[in-house]
């Protein structure tokens, strides 16, 4: 399959939907919780979610320092971590790690803690599971050795194999300066965006200046991975950075091989939007009951996910031409048939009629007339025809979600 032409977000098979309703027996394996810790999860969860989220000028010490913040991560928030992460890798179109040399390609995973972006991968590719071996490496030792144990208890409950995990401790700065003998088959940034930026300018709430990238880019000229992948949080900061650090990489020679669908400027980035952020949103359907019920009890409802992934390469890539990625959700606009979506394309921004059915981060082909009229909102190039597909899961996650906001310009 071309890179790009892919759905964003494939559903969970049955061994991985398997995976996670054993999650909680596994995570009571590492972190065992008595039923008064029990009954006080919930509470602890949304105040680890308001110390992420609103009072996050607050956060002054790592929450791994806090017994009850442990758990509340481990329990809620590694898992639909996991789910996001799990739903986008089973679709990405990454390098075969089998057609790398004997001893198992290496992953290097920076900063997503206790492992769970490998976990994620080795959930939706059991086929890899001779092929890979991990380097995780965080800023806290205590995560990554809660994940590695996370790992392997989940793979006993599985009956599968664990891939090899070696981990370390340093920062982004520090593996700047760090040399490998092997060359990682793929590099992976989770969540890490923030640490590069300089803390007076976060307190100020000013944007990242391109300096603040250099950071990543001296890592990758150090380790020379084939492939990189960044997933950040689908927020405005996240989606932004994102967008920032993919102008930066397309200047340093990388190709950008999904979510884009092209390697022109992003029209998010650059010129048609610029009110936005690059992220995605997809459905909570494959979430496990016993997760979706702890969210309800914190009072934290899922009814969708979000994140803004970016997959890069050092290699040239032969990229198809007129292929649209769908951005928003579905909306009404007046004088276009049915419910019309915003997508990116290397036409720039454009507004799809009748692309209700359709999903945020489906990949369609399209035609763009060169006289095709202008939205007047956005100045999105209007996209005539119908673009909706037959997407059972879609027409649910938008019942689910009882409204119809567009995420747009």
């Amino acid at each position: 399959m071309e890179p790009g032409m892919n759905p964003l977000f494939s559903p969970l098979s049955a061994q991985a939907c398997n995976a996670f309703a054993l999650l909680p027996k596994a995570l009571s394996r590492i972190r065992p919780l008595n039923e008064a810790h029990k009954r006080s999860l919930p509470e602890d969860v949304a105040a680890l979610s308001r110390l992420l989220t609103t009072e996050r000028r607050e956060l002054r010490h790592p929450y791994w320092s806090s017994p009850a913040f442990v758990s509340a991560y481990l329990y809620y928030f590694l898992p639909w971590n996991l789910l996001r992460q799990a739903r986008l890798l089973a679709s990405l179109p990454l390098p075969d790690p089998r057609k790398n040399a004997s001893g198992g390609a290496l992953l290097l995973d920076v900063g997503s803690g206790p492992l769970t972006l490998p976990i994620a991968l080795w959930l939706v590719r059991p086929d890899w599971e001779d092929a890979v071996r991990v380097l995780a490496v965080d800023i806290a030792v205590q995560p990554l050795e809660m994940g590695k144990a996370l790992f392997a208890v989940l793979a006993e409950l599985l009956g599968r194999k664990p891939w090899p995990v070696r981990t370390a401790r340093a920062s982004l700065s520090q593996m700047a300066c760090k040399s490998m003998t092997d060359r990682p088959w793929l590099m992976t940034v989770t969540n890490v965006l923030n640490e590069v930026r300089d803390k007076r300018s976060f307190a100020a709430g000013n944007e990242e200046s391109e300096e603040q990238f250099t950071q990543i880019f001296k890592v990758v000229d150090t380790l020379s991975p084939s492939t990189l992948l960044v997933v950040e949080p689908g927020t405005r900061l996240g989606g932004k950075a994102v967008m920032r650090l993919r102008d930066s990489a397309l200047s340093n020679g990388f190709e950008a091989l999904s979510p884009c669908t092209h390697n022109g400027c992003c029209p998010l980035f650059a010129g048609d939007g610029g009110r936005t952020w690059c992220h995605f949103t997809l459905d909570t359907l494959d979430a496990p009951l016993w997760l979706t019920q702890l969210s309800h009890r914190a009072g934290l409802v899922k009814n969708a996910l979000s994140l803004s992934p970016l997959l890069l390469s050092a290699q040239k890539t032969i990229r198809q031409s007129g292929v649209a990625r769908i951005l928003s959700a579905p909306f009404p606009v007046p004088g276009l048939k049915g419910l019309a979506r915003y997508a990116c394309s290397a036409e720039g921004l454009l507004l799809l009629e009748d692309a209700g059915n359709a999903a945020s981060g489906d990949a369609q082909a399209i035609v763009v007339d060169r006289r095709a009229r202008r939205d007047k909102k956005s100045r999105a190039k209007i996209v005539s025809g119908s673009h909706s597909v037959v997407h059972p899961r879609q027409k649910m996650f938008d019942i689910n979600k009882g409204s119809l906001h567009p995420s747009a310009p």
